[in-house]
């Protein structure tokens, strides 16, 4: 019955708790309403190790587009994603990647709680195959949580080149868990693993049962602990006994407390694991949480050594590998080669992106143009030229450099690059109070703030994670490119690349001064250590490169085509209302003047008369009665009077009300900025004296030629836009983050007022140097 789901309510076989291994997963049917109709559903959580190649095996999966990168914390929510085989919808679950289920992260507690909660029918754990004693840790923690687990060994094509033969066949026989040898960026392996997925599915294979055995003396303590926890049948019925006991002997801060929140008898079962861990502790002098790690270590080791041979040494790759890493992981060397690799993007940005920039601004430009000429002058008009073609417009034209910019940075990602500057910054980090790990959100940030604070999840204190949040969105992003791009191509043509660079370059050192003094002020205290693991490199595929392109890029089109046309239009009503007085005793009471450019204009422009308006008012060059009309209506909307009423606060940085209004309109979203403008210059220069009454000149060429305007001014307008205030959404997920509303008003107030004097100092100093004429 299309359009229903239907699911018989699970049985379980054996008494106690649920028993994972063997619940009936053929009771699970549903009619999903697909075209065949009738399918049955099985679901499988997708985890594993951060630099396991887990979402590129999930998207080879189910074709669904994700970000595909290799440095950790790439994916920080659940996606889901599905796919049909052999009569089977098989949904799966992408999981945060980590790399074991201590809940010491955030990652590891949303990976644990949903495969206890939402107990999925199978676990696919991605191994990375180069890597394998690291990886099954996760495996077997898995199986010590009674879920059925399958595991991919991912990656087996680079495992074969450094010389690994690894016995799939043998190594599921000495653990109990099937294994799948894949290659994720190649689909190798995929139907075998649908097939076996089935078989799980079918009741065909059943899990083993088989679990690690600790030892006489902690197994006692295990089970002791175990009979204990199951009097509570709701709580053993959520919660494996036999886990939790373990957890209780790890001093698992988490499973702690839950069992303080859920159990009936917290403090009985609280004492017994003190009582457990103390008697461990003092026959073997040792930490039970240490001792439990070596077990699972050494039965891991135990099953590789018997299933993993060399079969010769490691292969050229892995050689290159590491000629190249003497250079990319040279405490001096590598820092230069990121930031000669940044340039080189930002340099392909603008040399690529410009021309095509250029003929987008005059397609739409001309399309403002044909929409004046074809319609009869009224606001409906005026509303679609200048509110909708010139604001969503004037964002739009930027597509093709945020295009090549996420481009560039795509490939520096996949290619395994960002993960080793990541490890050549972490001694930086350190020194200015930043953990080595707060280099993935500075970097996601390149797109957006909001994933890239979402990202901050992985850091695990709490500190360092606040510091992270609080710095990141100064980071330039999609958003504020176009606006960087625009003035550095508009005021510093032959050195765009160069400019853009800089702002870049100074937002990262902004970060770190201001990391530093949040350290050694309102979070006092040592950034945590940091370890990561350094993929291989690999050479980027075009079908990986040009999706992760084409999703971030679409995003921005989106954007453009909902956020800021809503936007756009209440700008334009408030830029088009209320109307100048047409009668000259009415504007006389409203007491109208309008200061345009340093010359003041009294109300209501007449005729052109040898050069001066009906008035006596003298016109400067190329200005014409009409435009000077549109100009005083300009300032008499509700945002002129407004920009007005800040422009003496703004005016030390080389800002005029019209740059107030178009930085008030960024509070919403920075790419606003650009779309105000578009609209200011649209509405103020729009010339009903003229046959298309406007100027079909590209925005970029208008700001540039304005006599208001100077490459100081440029200058620190870009480093304003840098970096006040945040947008309405980064606000907004920095509270949902840090739990408190103190956090954003703390970072909007601080933004603003850093952003205001560095953008004056920016512009007197620049003024000073001759480029404020």
């Amino acid at each position: 019955m299309a359009g229903r789901r239907k699911h018989r309510n699970r049985r379980w076989r054996g008494g106690g708790g649920p028993q994972w291994g063997m619940m009936f997963l053929e009771d699970r049917v549903a009619d999903q309403g697909t075209p065949s109709g009738g399918y049955k559903t099985i679901t499988v959580a997708v985890a594993g190790n951060p630099n396991s190649g887990k979402t590129t095996l999930f998207n080879a999966l189910t074709g669904q587009h994700q970000h595909v990168g290799n440095y950790p914390g790439v994916t920080v929510d659940k996606k889901t994603g599905h796919v049909f085989h052999n009569g089977w919808r098989i949904e799966l679950i992408d999981l945060p990647g980590t790399y074991s289920l201590s809940a010491y992260s955030l990652e590891e507690v949303v990976t644990r709680d949903y495969v206890l909660r939402d107990k999925p029918d199978l676990v696919l754990d991605v191994i990375d195959s180069t890597n394998l004693e690291r990886n099954l840790y996760l495996c077997l923690q898995f199986q010590e949580l009674g879920v059925p687990v399958l595991g991919a060994l991912n990656m087996s094509d680079e495992a074969e080149e450094q010389g690994m033969s690894i016995d799939a066949d043998h190594l599921s026989r000495l653990l109990g868990i099937p294994f799948v040898k894949t290659v994720g960026s190649r689909s190798r392996g995929i139907p075998e693993l649908l097939d076996l997925i089935v078989e799980f599915a079918g009741g065909e294979r059943q899990p083993s049962g088989r679990r690690i055995y600790y030892g006489h003396e902690i197994e006692l303590e295990r089970a002791a602990l175990a009979k204990l926890i199951v009097l509570d049948k709701p709580f053993s019925e959520q919660y494996p006994p036999e886990w939790v006991a373990v957890k209780l002997l790890e001093e698992d801060a988490d499973a702690i407390s839950k069992i303080q929140k859920e159990h009936n008898s917290p403090g009985m079962i609280l004492e017994a694991g003190e009582r457990a861990r103390r008697n461990l502790s003092d026959k073997f002098q040792s930490e039970t949480v240490v001792m439990v790690g070596e077990k699972r270590y050494a039965y891991i080791h135990g099953a590789v050594q018997e299933s993993v041979q060399r079969t010769q040494k490691p292969g050229e790759r892995f050689k290159l590998t590491q000629r190249i890493d003497s250079i990319l992981l040279h405490r001096y060397a590598g820092v230069f080669v990121f930031l000669l690799a940044m340039f080189l993007v930002y340099q392909l940005t603008f040399s690529l992106g410009n021309p095509l920039s250029d003929l987008i601004d005059t397609g739409f430009t001309h399309l403002g143009d044909w929409v004046r000429t074809v319609m009869p002058e009224s606001a409906i008009r005026d509303l679609i030229a200048d509110g909708i073609i010139g604001g969503v417009g004037g964002v739009l034209v930027f597509f093709p450099l945020v295009m090549l910019l996420f481009l560039g940075l795509s490939f520096l990602e996949d290619s395994g690059y960002m993960a080793r500057a990541a490890f050549v910054l972490d001694k930086f980090f350190h020194v200015f109070g930043l953990h080595g790990r707060s280099f993935i959100p500075f970097m996601v940030a390149t797109g957006c703030a909001v994933p890239a604070i979402m990202s901050a999840r992985t850091l695990v204190n709490p500190k360092d994670r606040a510091i992270t949040i609080l710095v990141t969105p100064i980071m330039v992003c999609g958003a504020k490119s176009p606006v960087i791009a625009m003035l550095a191509a508009a005021f510093f043509p032959k050195f765009a690349a160069l400019v853009f660079w800089w702002v870049w370059f100074t937002g990262w050192g902004l970060a770190f001064v201001l990391a530093l003094i949040f350290r050694k002020t309102l979070f006092r205290g040592e950034a945590a250590p940091f370890v990561m693991e350094l993929p291989p490199y690999r050479m980027p595929t075009l079908r990986g490169v040009t999706r992760h392109m084409w999703d971030k890029s679409w995003a921005y089109v989106r954007k453009a085509g909902t956020i800021i046309l809503g936007i756009s239009i209440v700008l334009w009503f408030l830029l088009y209302y209320p109307r100048l007085p047409e009668n000259p005793t009415t504007a006389a009471a409203a007491g109208e003047t309008a200061q345009l450019n340093g010359t003041r204009v009294e109300q209501a422009a007449g005729t052109s008369n040898g050069g001066q308006s009906g008035q006596g008012e003298t016109l400067q060059p190329g200005e014409t009665p009409g435009r000077l009309q549109a100009q005083k209506e300009l300032e008499y909307s509700y945002l002129g009077r407004l920009g007005k009423f800040i422009e003496p606060v703004i005016a030390p940085a080389g800002f005029d009300w019209r740059l107030g209004i178009s930085l008030l309109a960024g509070f919403a979203a920075k790419e606003v900025i650009v779309s105000t403008m578009g609209i200011v210059y649209g509405i103020g220069e729009a010339d009903p004296d003229s046959e298309a009454g406007g100027d079909s000149t590209p925005l970029k060429e208008k700001i540039a030629r304005d006599p208001a305007y100077n490459p100081a001014m440029a200058l620190a307008m870009m480093i304003f836009v840098l970096i006040y205030v945040p947008c309405m959404a980064t606000l907004a997920v920095v509270k949902k983050e840090l739990g408190s509303w103190k956090y954003p008003l703390f970072q909007a107030t601080y933004t603003l007022v850093v952003a205001w004097v560095l953008a004056v100092f920016t512009y007197q100093v620049a003024s000073l140097i001759g480029l404020g004429a």
